[in-house]
């Protein structure tokens, strides 16, 4: 990808998904990944979460690239999920087959001294680990210590809310909107055939049912190992008092909590849970050259739907392809690089500086696409993304930007403060238009339209 879209810096750290290999324990065969050099030896523990899959996906695969950046990292699928043999549901694994499995998976991956990373129902597997095993240093993120209500826990979900999750397993699991919850896709492309990779539905009903029973609390007073427990401020599925009831169960152990809303932090927040991750395990932030900043535009065709109905499919199909032609001329001719066509709209990319630019040329494209009778809206933003190949980019500002686009009116561009302070320098006139709550995003934000 060309440094005049997207900013210069140094060559990024690049690492293909590694290999597969298997850990034996009493016949049942574990899938394992090693990627990385260590010390330190980091071994992440995803619970039902399929690693083999996470490191197919090249979106969540920057998280394991970052953490094998700095450390030699081990990923494996628990027993029943990913590329791991299924069990009988009839004779479901304990919480104690699930350490004794990790301790599999660590013996024959040649860890030495683990920093154990635990997360979701990993969490537990990973704490019960570091109370049985020796461990250097245990991690624990958007975890929990028990699921259930009680007397004496009275964050825990009622029965009617587990029964109600439980149903929604049994019914829903293949069709997308369950992992959508956890770790929302914002190219709004239902993963349904993530989740039936990840596991079958006899299993994922089993694996619920231990998860929604079991009981580490009198575990955590326990544990001697340094401790990071890390939160998402806003996670909708485990909120944060769960993360805060562990740090205060484990002696000394550090709490923070960051912006964020998903149960699975790899797809959309990576970036600041792995910040925190290697400044607990090394005391530094090495430099990580997936990040670069830039400006992001999103344009869209309003009530292209209804329009393309109109006109049927050619007619349709000729207009987007003009419609694409003119608008092109106009990414090139204000310095910017097209990314990415979403059907009726595009993914561009501008270097950091070239925030006016941007915005000229959003305005430009609507009026190059005006005799058309094509109505474009558009949403601009600043900030952090992470190279994807040679014509994509992922990250929040992506994100943000989509958001902006998708509250815009016909002929409209609105833009995030970051880019408005951009155009200090541009000549450019922007109206205030209020703060703005972002789906997936959290907090309030500025918004202006660039007139």
């Amino acid at each position: 990808m060309c440094e005049a879209a997207l900013g210069s810096g140094r060559a990024r750290h690049v690492l293909d998904a590694p290999g597969i290999a298997f850990a034996i324990r009493d016949g049942t065969h574990l899938a394992y990944q090693v990627a990385g050099t260590g010390p330190p030896e980091i071994v992440f523990v995803g619970g039902s979460m399929a690693t083999t899959l996470a490191w197919d996906d090249p979106v969540t695969a920057k998280g394991f690239r970052r953490l094998a950046s700095f450390a030699r990292l081990t990923t494996y699928d628990q027993w029943g999920t990913g590329r791991s043999d299924r069990f009988n549901p009839s004779d479901a694994p304990s919480l104690t087959d699930l350490v004794s499995d990790l301790a599999a998976v660590i013996d024959a991956a040649g860890v030495t001294d683990p920093v154990v990373f635990g997360t979701h129902s990993g969490g537990a597997v990973a704490a019960l680990y570091a109370a049985t095993y020796p461990v250097r240093q245990l991690v624990l993120c958007n975890t929990w210590a028990r699921l259930q209500v009680a007397d004496d826990f009275p964050i825990g979900f009622s029965d009617r809310v587990l029964d109600r999750l439980e149903e929604r397993y049994r019914t829903e699991w293949g069709q997308g909107r369950i992992y959508n919850e956890f770790a929302p896709r914002y190219d709004d492309a239902p993963p349904g055939q993530v989740e039936l990779a990840s596991t079958s539905q006899n299993q994922l009903l089993t694996i619920f049912r231990i998860n929604r029973t079991y009981d580490i609390r009198a575990m955590l007073p326990t544990l001697s190992v340094p401790t990071l427990v890390i939160h998402l401020a806003g996670n909708v599925n485990i909120p944060p008092d769960h993360g805060r009831f562990i740090a205060q169960a484990i002696p000394n152990a550090r709490l923070v909590l960051l912006p964020g809303t998903d149960q699975v932090f790899l797809r959309n927040y990576a970036t600041p849970v792995i910040d925190e991750v290697e400044r607990f395990v090394t005391g530094d932030l090495s430099p990580f050259t997936d990040r670069v900043r830039a400006t992001i535009l999103f344009t869209d065709i309003v009530d292209s739907t209804p329009r393309a109905a109109s006109l049927g499919d050619e007619a349709w199909s000729a207009l987007i392809d003009e419609h694409n032609a003119r608008v092109k001329r106009q990414v090139v001719a204000h310095g910017g690089r097209v990314l990415k066509s979403t059907g009726d709209g595009f993914l561009v990319a501008f270097a950091e500086s070239d925030a006016a630019a941007a915005v000229r040329c959003a305005r430009a494209s609507m009026v190059a696409v005006a005799d058309l009778e094509l109505q474009l809206r558009a949403g601009l933003h600043v900030g952090e993304v992470f190279p994807m190949g040679k014509d994509d980019v992922s990250g929040l500002a992506v994100h943000f930007a989509q958001r902006l686009c998708g509250r815009a009116e016909g002929d409209e561009v609105l833009v995030s403060a970051a880019v408005r302070e951009g155009c200090a320098e541009g000549n450019l006139d922007f109206a205030p238009r209020g703060e703005a709550q972002l789906k997936g995003i959290p907090g309030s934000w500025e918004v202006f339209e660039a007139r």
